[in-house]
C-alpha cells in the first residue's frame, strides 16, 4: 500500500526513537501462577467463561517488550477517538476495539448503566466483608498464595477470587503489585452477573486510552508505561501477520530478548536473563510459541508478507447474540 494514502505517521520513517522496551504490568507467570493453583474443575469454568481466551497462555508467545516498543512508535495519527493504528512491513494494521474483541475474546457490548437504585446499607452490608472478611486489601499475589494453600473454601468463592485476580493483574493492571478493586469485588457478589459485564470494551479503554495518552516526548523514552492488557497489542499483530510467531521445537532453552518486561521506569532494571529464557524439558511437551523482535524487525523493513489490515473474524465472536431466554422475551414483548 503506498505511503501517500496512509495517515501521517508519529515519527517520520527512519526517525523512529530507538528505545528499549514497553513495560506491561501484567506478568505472565503470575497468570501461570494463578492456572496452577486453581483446581481442574475450576479451571475448566474458567476457560469457557468469558475468560478463557485471555488464560490461554500456551496459545500465544509471551510479551516482548522489545517488540511492542518497536510497534508504538509507529503509530499513526487518526481522528477517531478510541481507534489505533500502526504502520507496519508497508501497511496500516488496526487496533480498535473489534480487533481487541477478536484476540481476546471478551464480551465488547456496550456497558449497562448504573443501577440508579440506592440500596439501604442497613440491610446489605459490603461484599468485600463477606468475601475478604477482616483483609483491608487484598493483593493478587496473597488470593494465589490463598487459593493454593486452599485457605479459600468452596468452589464458587475460589471462583470469584480467580476472576478479581484476572481483572485486577490481566486487565486493569496499573502496578507491579496489583490488588483487588473493591468495585469489582462488590460486582461479583452475583457471579453470573460478573461474568456477563463487558470486560472487554471496559479493558479496551484503560488500554487505548494509556497509549493515546503517550505523546512523542513520552514514546522517546527508553521504556514506555502503558496500562491495561498491553498483550493485547502483540496478540492482534500475530493474527494480521502470522509469520511473526515461530515455533519452539527443540529441547533447549531460547533466549527471548525483554519477553516479560519489569522495569516501570528507566530507571529500573529490566528483566534477568533466566525471566527470559522458555525452557522445555520434554520433546512430548505441548507446542510453545515465541516472537523474536530481530525477525520481527526484519519482516518489517522487508515488507514481504501478507498483512492484514483490519481482521476478518466474524463478528458475531465480538459480540454474541442475545441469549434464547432474552431473545425469546423481545419477541414476545415486541
Amino acid at each position: 500500500m503506498g505511503e501517500e494514502l496512509v495517515p501521517r505517521r508519529m515519527f517520520a520513517a527512519g526517525e523512529e526513537p530507538l528505545g528499549e522496551r514497553v513495560n506491561s504490568y501484567h506478568k505472565i507467570k503470575r497468570t501461570e501462577s494463578l492456572i496452577d493453583a486453581l483446581e481442574p474443575e475450576e479451571l475448566e469454568f474458567l476457560r469457557k467463561s468469558t475468560f478463557g481466551k485471555i488464560l490461554a497462555v500456551e496459545d500465544n508467545p509471551p510479551f516482548s517488550g522489545a517488540f511492542g516498543q518497536y510497534v508504538v512508535v509507529r503509530l499513526l495519527k487518526v481522528n477517531k477517538k478510541y481507534e489505533l493504528w500502526f504502520f507496519f512491513a508497508g501497511n496500516p494494521v488496526r487496533m480498535s476495539l473489534r480487533e481487541y474483541a477478536i484476540v481476546t475474546g471478551l464480551n465488547s457490548r456496550k456497558i449497562p448503566e448504573p443501577n440508579k437504585k440506592k440500596r439501604n446499607p442497613l440491610k446489605e452490608k459490603l461484599y468485600w466483608n463477606e468475601l475478604l472478611g477482616s483483609l483491608k486489601f487484598c493483593s493478587v499475589d496473597t488470593a494465589i498464595d490463598m487459593l493454593k494453600k486452599k485457605v479459600v473454601k468452596g468452589t464458587e468463592a475460589r471462583i470469584k477470587f480467580a476472576c478479581l485476580a484476572i481483572t485486577a493483574s490481566i486487565l486493569f493492571p496499573s502496578s507491579h503489585t496489583p490488588r483487588f478493586f473493591p468495585e469489582h469485588v462488590e460486582l461479583i457478589r452475583d457471579l453470573d452477573e460478573f461474568l456477563a459485564f463487558p470486560w472487554g470494551r471496559a479493558s479496551y479503554h484503560t488500554l487505548a486510552t494509556s497509549l493515546i495518552a503517550k505523546d512523542e516526548i513520552a514514546l522517546s523514552q527508553a521504556s514506555v508505561a502503558i496500562r491495561g492488557y498491553v498483550d493485547a497489542i502483540q496478540m492482534v499483530f500475530l493474527a494480521a501477520i502470522p509469520q511473526l510467531k515461530e515455533e519452539i521445537t527443540q529441547s533447549e532453552a531460547i533466549v527471548i530478548e525483554d519477553s516479560e518486561s519489569d522495569g516501570e521506569t528507566t530507571g529500573e532494571d529490566g528483566p534477568s536473563e533466566d525471566e527470559n529464557v522458555v525452557h522445555l524439558e520434554k520433546q512430548s511437551q505441548a507446542t510453545k510459541y515465541c516472537l523474536i523482535p530481530g525477525h520481527a524487525k526484519s519482516i518489517d523493513t522487508e515488507c514481504k508478507v501478507p498483512v492484514k489490515a483490519i481482521l476478518d473474524d466474524p463478528y458475531e465472536l465480538l459480540f454474541p447474540p442475545l441469549t434464547s431466554s432474552v431473545a425469546t422475551n423481545s419477541i414476545v414483548n415486541r
